[in-house]
């Protein structure tokens, strides 16, 4: 029992897990720009351009995810020494 937990925390935390096949994210933007453009979304650069009027902080990190058929980014921020993850609309980012 407890090795099928672990594995369902794995798949979870890859965001894989079962019956959530739309769950998944994009850490290769050779694979991720494509979707970027073909759906309309925010880039990389627009998005860090954008996030200076609305983070108090240096986005470290963004991955490009697929939850449940929204697109997001989620984003490592370095805010005063610390690491913060974020997740963002990935069209409307910093609308509230």
């Amino acid at each position: 029992m407890r090795r099928k937990m672990t594995a369902l925390a794995a798949m979870a935390l890859l965001g894989a897990a079962p019956g959530h096949a739309a769950n998944r994210c994009i850490n290769d933007w050779s694979e991720a720009a494509p979707i970027v453009r073909q759906q309309g979304l925010y880039t990389v650069e627009r998005l860090a351009k954008e996030a200076r009027g609305h983070i108090d902080g240096q986005i470290i990190k963004t991955t490009l995810c697929n939850d449940d058929g929204t697109w997001v980014f989620r984003l490592i921020v370095r805010i005063k020494g610390n690491l913060k993850m974020m997740t963002v609309n990935a069209r409307k980012p910093f609308d509230r």
